[in-house]
């Protein structure tokens, strides 16, 4: 019995180590891959815990490659956008622009009642105070509300709330978004003028470029300590700042 008692306090700590090293995410918002290697690492260490006949090696080398192609899937996916997209799949436009995309919907089989609910966990009684709501990888759906059903901050009072737009990746990790610049109607010359412009040089050197809703591009160089710059893309996008 002493045996056996100390065999699972092994396992138990054993496996608490092997979720550690597969990333904070894994407690908390897992996406499909990591989902899986948690349920294997329960199911794996389960035997050996409650059987002393079964040598703890049969638990731990398991683990310890599901450790290892863990760490392998993440360390691709970190380095190819279509790996990840393969592995993680893609992010869904539910809601955009205050309507319902019924398309959508049905790709990711999700009932309008589940959508509602959804939105009213959010903190939302109607869809109609809804300007955006993305299903997320990891699928947890991200709810953005109108201008009108948001708190106003002080550099919006006595003003006209202009209804925010999804921010679109133009450059990631070095490597453009094409889709993303053909939507934004932004070439990769004029993006790259722009970012000359700034001393940056060449856009591999960027972790990321994104463009908001309100026409400001957030860029983000490289390297430890490498400032974050917000410099307008429209004339009437509000003032440049650091």
């Amino acid at each position: 019995m002493l045996t056996i008692f100390f065999r699972a306090v092994f396992l138990y700590v054993f496996s608490v180590a092997a979720v550690r090293v597969m990333g904070k995410r894994q407690i908390g918002q897992l996406q499909p891959y990591e989902l899986v290697a948690a349920i294997l690492i329960a199911d794996l260490v389960a035997e050996p815990m409650g059987g002393a006949e079964t040598p703890l090696l049969y638990g731990i080398i398991p683990v310890l490659a599901l450790v290892l192609m863990h760490s392998l899937f993440a360390l691709i996916g970190m380095k190819s956008p279509g790996f990840r997209r393969l592995l993680n799949g893609s992010s869904r436009v539910l809601i955009r622009d205050g309507s319902i995309c019924e398309e959508e919907l049905r790709q990711v089989c999700l009932p309008l009642s589940d959508l509602m609910e959804t939105v009213r966990a959010a903190g939302y009684m109607s869809l109609g105070d809804v300007q955006t709501a993305v299903l997320e990888t990891n699928g947890v759906l991200s709810v953005f509300p109108r201008a009108g059903s948001r708190p106003m901050t002080s550099a919006e009072q006595g003003k006209a709330l202009p209804e925010d737009a999804l921010p679109r990746v133009l450059i990631s990790d070095g490597q453009y978004r094409e889709q993303e610049l053909r939507d934004a109607g932004i070439s990769r010359e004029t993006l790259e003028e722009l970012i000359r412009g700034q001393g940056l040089g060449k856009p591999e050197g960027l972790l990321l470029c994104l463009l908001d809703g309100r026409g400001m591009l957030y860029i983000q160089p490289r390297g430890a300590g490498s400032p974050a710059r917000r410099v307008p893309w429209r004339e009437d996008a509000p003032c440049a700042g650091t």
